[in-house]
Parts: C-alpha cells; structure tokens; sequence
C-alpha cells in the first residue's frame, strides 16, 4: 500500500504535535519501552487505525458540538415571518461518517407568531 501524503493542513507545528501524541500513545499502550520486539506490523497497523478513527470521530463530534453556540443571529430568526424566535431546547442527531456514527445535539427554535418549531440552517447562495 502506497504512503499517503499528509494533508496541506498537517504543517509543521501540528505535526510535531501528532508525532508526541503517538509517542505518548505508544508508550501508554505498549508500555514505556514502546511497541515490543515481535509484535506484528499488522497488529500494529490495526491499532494505528482505530486510535485514528475515535480520533477522528472525537473531532466530528466536537465540531459538530460547537455549532449551536454559533448560531448568527440571522439564523435565529423564523424563516417564514422573520420574527423573532425563541430557542426551545435541543434534538439529538446522529449521522454515519466515514469513521462512525457521530452524535450531537441540533439547537431547536419556535416562533410564536408562525406556531412553527424549527432548526437553523445554513444560509445559502441568494438567501
């Protein structure tokens, strides 16, 4: 299997920042001498996979945590009336990624004018 290349956005300072977590992860797994003499590269390769995995699936899910605390404003008007709307909780969603199922909670509006319950959404070209 051909070495992939690391993404543009993987520059130098995140990159000895991945490096230690390895090291680190390493030593808390393997022990403090590292990975033992005899050990499988697959068993290796395998353990390499799933720690990037939750690490990426950690990553999805606190992104996707961090939206409702951005909400704009805009978006927290009706989208029929455009009056003002009042948040009324949270619903939890779910969605398959490539690394798992993802987990967070979407902030939910209603507008008492309209009688209409509603989640923000993107604005989009035009709108």
């Amino acid at each position: 299997m051909a070495h992939a290349k690391a993404p543009a956005i993987v520059k130098d300072e995140l990159q000895n920042l991945l490096r230690g977590l390895a090291k680190d992860l390493n030593s808390r797994i393997y022990g403090p001498h590292g990975v033992p003499w005899g050990t499988k590269f697959a068993d290796i390769e395998e353990m390499a996979v799933q720690i990037g995995q939750a690490l990426s699936l950690n990553m999805v899910e606190q992104g996707l945590a961090s939206q409702p605390a951005a909400v704009p404003p805009e978006a927290q008007a009706c989208s029929k009336c455009g009056g003002p709307v009042q948040a009324t909780g949270a619903e939890p969603r779910a969605t398959t990624t490539t690394v798992g199922e993802a987990l967070w909670e979407d902030p939910k509006y209603y507008c008492p004018t309209c009688r209409a319950a509603f989640f923000p959404s993107v604005p989009r070209a035009g709108h």
